[in-house]
Formats: C-alpha cells, structure tokens, sequence
C-alpha cells in the first residue's frame, strides 16, 4: 500500500502515458511488430546467418530493433513492474511474497520463506532502463524448483533511468540501502548473502562491491563485518564505452546493438564524468583483489558485444589474486544467453546455464 505514496518513478517505473500518448505507443509498437514479421518473411525464404536457426534470427533480429526504436519510457510503459513480475512469479509457484519499502523510496521484493537461511539478491539487467523479466527472478533459484525451504530471492526495483529522470548514481544508493537494510534491520548476516547481476544488473553488482570498501563520494559508506558469502556476474555491463573491437565483429550475433548501447548509457549517466563507479573497468586492479565477498564467477559469451571489454575485466580480476575467481566464455553464446534462451523461447542447451546452475547448487547446499 505505500508503494502508492510515492510517484512513478521514484518507484522505479515510468509515469503513466495519456491516451494520445498510448495510442502514438501502440502505433509505433505496430510498425515495428510488422518489420519484424516482414524480416521474418525474408529470413524464411534464406538460409539464417551466424548458424543460427530460422527462430533464432528473427528473435535476435526482433530485439534489435525494438530496443532501437523505441525511448526508455515507452519500453517502461510496455512492461509491468519489477515488484509485479515477483508477485506473479510467487504466486504462480505458490510462494510467500513480502515488499520491502525502505524510507529513502528502495523497493524490493522478498521470495520465499522469512527465515531462510540463505538470501541471494538479484540485481536484473535491462540497461537501467527496462523492468526485471520472469528469467531474471528464476535466476536467483538457479533456474530449478523455486519452493526450496532455506533459500529466499531478494530483487531491487532499481529506479529505471531515462533521458530526464533516475540518474547515477541513485541506483548504487539504493543497493547500499537494501543491503544495509537485510544486514542491520532484518539481521541476515552477510556471510548468508550471495549477490547475483546479469548486463546492467551486472554493472551495479560490481559498484556496490567497489563502494563496500572504496566508498563513492555521492553515497553513504557501508561496512562489512565479514565477507558476503558470493557474487556472480552473467554478462556484465563493465564500461559505457562502446569502442571494443568486438562491438563490431559481433553487431550481428548479439542481441545488443551499438546505438542501444549509447542511448542507455547517456541515460543512466545523466551528464556525469565517467568513474570506477559508474565505469567498473576503470577501477584500479589492486581495488578487486579487495572486494568483500569469498568466491567470485563471471559467465559471459563469445558472440557478445561485451566480449573484449569482459575479457580485460576478467584479466584484472585475474592480476588482483582474489581470493577464489572463476571466469569461464562460452562459444556460441551471445548476450546474458542463459535468460535470453528461456525468453526467447529459444529453449536449446545451454552450456553457461548449465555451469551456472551447478555451481549455484553446489554454493547453496542440498534443499
């Protein structure tokens, strides 16, 4: 109920359309569904490009070109809230839900049983710009049966970014504050907590993890009495930039394009200098070796955008001697591939998924 206090977007969500507003929406959505379908048209008669099957191309082609032709707040307006994707989710699996509101406007959502004795936050990608999907709460239980009884799924409804509205760094601010939050008020310990970003969701796991022990100027400092448990990073979002190599060689692979890519980051900037916050690349090495959680994993494609920019983050994580690193490519993957497999309805094996559910039933115990 007091969600609806506050205004659209400080809930994260974009402010409702007028009927002019909608119907110039739906209009465009249109066009574009009809480009789609007349891709879909020509790529029947040819044989798919890349190895990718007939499906594969047209889903790959079709993000493309929703996500550059449509501004932030439209896509906003098309789905619904991070909070109500949980609620379905629970619900459809017959799980307890809880909202979390915290005083400075953070919402979250809490899955699962309150005494759990394992929590994993998720922080879902979508260029700080669009809402958290079905898969990106399915992450969290590792992609297998949801109703275990020690495990909770925690997920940020980060403030969703637009050419006017929910800069940086007010999304670090409200991860700081819903991990003081499980830390301080409910008395979760952080050994029991595992963090878990995919693409941007990625991009603010690693903020947070630079500011638990190198705070930023623009948010409050947290300290750790000990450790978090883990943090793994599917695909993530590591600089703003766009001048990789790789950003050219796989334009045709990946779901990604380039122009998305800049139009996101501008957003999400808001005019601010690039800094190791806002541009996890940019951090110093020595900075990773120091990084507050005992075992790290990074899982990311050949075929994406982000492949040469993860690789150089990769081998600095690599330099930085933490603790325990695990930084595995895939072939034949393209961006954040296990989420992008089960919405696309793609549905082929999946090698990183694969890896990655193992490790997270391995990490989190038997049920």
């Amino acid at each position: 109920m007091a969600e609806l206090a506050l205004s659209p977007q400080s809930r994260g969500i974009a402010p409702p359309l007028s009927l002019w507003g909608w119907i110039s929406l739906l209009s465009k959505a249109t066009g574009i569904t009809i480009t789609v379908l007349l891709h879909a048209l020509k790529t029947s008669v040819r044989s798919p490009k890349n190895g990718l099957t007939t499906h594969q191309q047209i889903a790959y082609t079709g993000i493309r070109i929703y996500q550059s032709s449509l501004p932030a707040t439209s896509i906003q307006n098309l789905r619904p809230s991070t909070t109500t994707t949980c609620k379905r989710f629970a619900k459809k699996h017959y799980m307890r839900h809880s909202p979390i509101q915290l005083p400075d406007g953070t919402i979250a959502c809490w899955i699962g049983p309150k005494d759990a004795l394992k929590v994993v936050i998720v922080f879902h990608g979508g260029g700080y710009m669009a809402a958290a999907l079905t898969e990106h709460i399915s992450i969290g239980f590792a992609f297998s049966d949801p109703t275990r009884k020690d495990l909770a799924v925690v997920v940020l409804q980060y403030r969703l970014a637009s050419e006017n509205a929910n800069h940086y760094p007010i999304q670090l601010q409200q991860a700081v504050s819903l991990l003081q939050h499980l830390l301080h008020d409910l008395k979760i310990p952080s050994s029991f907590i595992t963090l878990i970003g995919d693409s941007a969701g990625g991009h603010l796991l690693l903020s947070l993890l630079l500011h638990l022990t190198h705070p930023n100027p623009l948010t409050a400092p947290l300290k750790l009495e000990t450790n978090l448990s883990s943090a793994i990073l599917i695909s993530p979002w590591v600089t703003v930039s766009t001048s990789a190599t790789s950003m050219q060689l796989n334009s045709e692979k990946d779901i990604l394009t380039i122009s998305g890519l800049e139009y996101w980051g501008r957003n999400f900037l808001g005019g601010k200098e690039m800094d190791c916050w806002n541009t996890p690349l940019m951090a110093e090495g020595q900075w990773w070796g120091e990084v507050p959680c005992e075992e790290m994993l990074v899982l990311y494609g050949e075929d994406e955008l982000f492949r040469d920019d993860i690789d150089e983050f990769c081998a600095k994580l690599k330099q930085a001697n933490h603790a325990k690193t695990t930084a595995l490519k895939f072939a034949n993957e393209i961006h954040v591939h296990m989420v992008m497999n089960r919405f696309l309805k793609i549905n082929k094996p999946c090698e990183s998924e694969k890896v990655f559910a193992k490790w997270m039933n391995e990490h989190l115990g038997s049920r």
